[in-house]
């Protein structure tokens, strides 16, 4: 039950933030009393609520999204009414005002929309930070995350921003309520198999995932990445390279079907592995596609 405990330590550890013990202290000595009877719990306060070095002192009633992920995070959250614009990579069906690509968002028009709040995952320029900061416009910078535990600390940040130390807990267990399970369910199907996870061709190879990212943390459940590596996230191997390896699975891209590794005595399970790189509680499906593939 690892994974659960996970979620229930990254919940604690987020939800208690800002609390403050309640004790009676004399205010001429400073010295606490012990014998103090406390008729009533204390009230919690939605707000403020605070996680790393942001504070949020009310919910944000206006947000523009350069992340396709947290786009998808706030619609699966119930606050997808809080956005004004989105950028041109997000899912878009409602039809709002599009501010350029995540790399390069359109600066004027975010300041003419005028969001109390900018989310992005991707770092923007020091010189439109300061130009968003004169117009008013805060901004929230969010890692992409690159393991589950830090997907599920993602999600329970997004609820705290929007409803609050009191609600925020139940919202966010909803929304991953799904995918944990399926992580669970991963690991009680007991699999332990070496794998690869390749996911471009190249002239020289392919582009693997060297661990230190979301897929190779989540696939894990299923047992060894064979290029994990300490410091790299992507590696490029060699078609000779993967015949030297003991691999009994090969995850590949949905782009590599019909490609030399069908040769490779391994099996091979075609995922639309670009998910991994706009991770959201919807890897549940993909986790679930692996699970009925190797069980």
């Amino acid at each position: 039950m690892r994974l659960k405990r996970t979620l229930s330590l990254i919940l604690s550890a987020l939800m208690l933030l800002g609390f403050t013990a309640c004790s009676d202290i004399d205010s001429e000595s400073g010295v606490i009393t012990e014998d103090v009877v406390i008729d009533e719990a204390p009230v919690k306060s939605a707000y403020p609520v605070s996680f790393g070095t942001e504070t949020f002192e009310a919910a944000p009633e206006t947000v523009v999204s350069l992340s396709p992920a947290i786009t998808e995070i706030m619609i699966e959250l119930g606050v997808s009414d809080k956005l004004i614009a989105v950028s041109d990579y997000c899912d878009n069906d409602s039809g709002l005002p599009t501010v350029g690509s995540p790399a390069n968002p359109d600066i004027d028009a975010i300041i003419e929309l005028a969001p109390e709040l900018l989310i992005t995952q991707s770092p923007i320029a020091s010189t439109d930070e300061v130009r968003l900061d004169q117009a008013g416009v805060r901004v929230l910078y969010l890692e992409i995350p690159t393991g589950f535990s830090y997907l599920c600390e993602e999600y329970i940040e997004m609820a705290m921003i929007f409803y609050g130390a009191v609600d925020s807990e139940a919202v966010a267990l909803e929304a991953l309520s799904e995918i944990d399970d399926t992580m669970l369910s991963a690991q009680e199907a007991d699999i332990d198999v070496s794998f690869v996870i390749l996911y471009y061709g190249l002239d020289s190879g392919y582009t693997a995932s060297a661990g230190n990212d979301i897929a190779t943390d989540m696939l894990s459940a299923f047992g060894t990445n064979l290029l994990e590596t300490d410091d790299e996230e992507l590696a490029i191997v060699s078609y000779e390279e993967l015949s030297e390896l003991d691999i009994d699975v090969i995850f590949a891209d949905d782009a590599l079907y019909g490609e030399d590794i069908e040769d490779l005595d391994a099996e091979i399970i075609y995922l639309e592995l670009d998910e991994f790189s706009k991770p959201t509680a919807a890897l549940s499906s993909l986790i679930s596609d692996c699970i009925a593939a190797l069980s």
